[in-house]
């Protein structure tokens, strides 16, 4: 990797020349569509960026060992952790016999099924796969929240189960609209988050969960178009936990159109606390290096975009390769600022 300091804030007077110039190519028709990627597509990028419901495809995540060749990563641990939970949750439902829940016999059963579907969320959420439900599992979530009204990992359980059944559906073309079933299924995750915030230190298992849900619903606002719910949601989950550099991802993210210094500070903060395996560590650089080229800081586009590449080189295998549009389009202004400079 290049040698930087991370804490290191360097801002570097371009040359005015040099700035006309590159707008002028930017503003050039053979180059104009590939810079609309950074606002025409951020949306929809943000969607499969941050959205929590994301599935990872391909055949390196079909088999759990491969996060065994990495044993000193935390990412590649939550990982390997997730589908331990996601694949126990499933083994216990398999081996309930019976097609409801009589009594709190049953729920004793059960409630291994939620609490490891709760932690295979709150270790990585994407590893969701691996949990195979029954048909009627929504059905014996309902009748076991009936008897244990206030078991809070079947009531989270419930609300990640069922945004996969609406999100099954709305590939099968549901009646309800895309927009609809997504509003539906934030206000239940708005209340069940209220219902934490009122205890959320009654049981040490109310504030993680508080914390997932917090950045379960910023990745929901997102997707939604509602940027001040989802930097507020953000917000509230890093102020559970200061640690959470997810989160702190996030806050960066919604500050990207609004305060652009501020996106830079927050994303070399995540740099700063991120492991380099962290998935959205390289995006991290790109995104800077993007808030550079707003600025007309040309000698920073290019060494952010350098330390950009050497952070991909570090990730993780089965993580696969960054595909965020800014890179896309930093990748060209990268060239043509060289040949500027040539």
């Amino acid at each position: 990797m290049a040698d930087v300091d991370k804490n290191l804030d360097v801002t570097t007077v371009t040359d005015t020349q040099e700035v006309q110039d590159l707008l002028a190519v930017m503003q050039s028709p053979e180059n104009s569509s590939l810079f609309e990627l950074f606002t025409s597509y951020v949306e929809e990028r943000a969607r499969q960026a941050n959205d929590s419901t994301r599935i990872f495809k391909g055949t390196q995540l079909s088999d759990p060992r491969v996060y065994l060749q990495c044993p000193n990563s935390p990412t590649a641990n939550n990982y390997r952790q997730a589908v331990y939970h996601f694949k126990t949750a499933s083994q216990i439902l398999q081996k309930y016999e019976k097609d409801k829940v009589d009594d709190l016999k049953d729920c004793e059963l059960l409630r291994p099924v939620f609490e490891n579907i709760v932690y295979g969320h709150i270790c990585e959420n994407s590893m969701f796969a691996f949990f195979c439900s029954t048909e009627n599992t929504p059905i014996l979530i309902n009748q076991y929240l009936m008897l244990k009204p206030d078991d809070i990992f079947a009531e989270y359980a419930q609300y990640i189960i069922l945004w996969r059944i609406v999100s099954k559906a709305k590939k099968k073309k549901n009646l309800l609209s895309d927009f609809e079933s997504a509003k539906k299924h934030i206000k239940t995750a708005e209340l069940l988050a209220f219902k934490l915030s009122k205890n959320v230190d009654c049981q040490p298992c109310h504030r993680i969960i508080l914390i997932d849900l917090y950045y379960d619903l910023g990745s929901k606002y997102v997707s939604t178009g509602q940027p001040e719910r989802a930097l507020d949601s953000y917000q509230k989950c890093f102020e559970l936990d200061i640690s959470n550099y997810s989160a702190l991802y996030g806050i960066a993210y919604m500050h990207m159109q609004s305060d652009p210094e501020k996106a830079i500070e927050l994303f070399k903060k995540f740099i700063n606390m991120a492991p380099e395996c962290e998935k959205q560590y390289p995006n991290a650089y790109y995104m800077i290096a993007s808030l550079y080229l707003l600025n007309e800081n040309l000698d920073e586009v290019l060494r952010y975009c350098s330390l950009a590449e050497d952070a991909e080189k570090k990730r993780l295998p089965f993580l696969g390769p960054v595909d965020v549009p800014q890179k896309i389009a930093l990748n060209h202004t990268r060239n043509v600022i060289k040949k500027m400079k040539s």
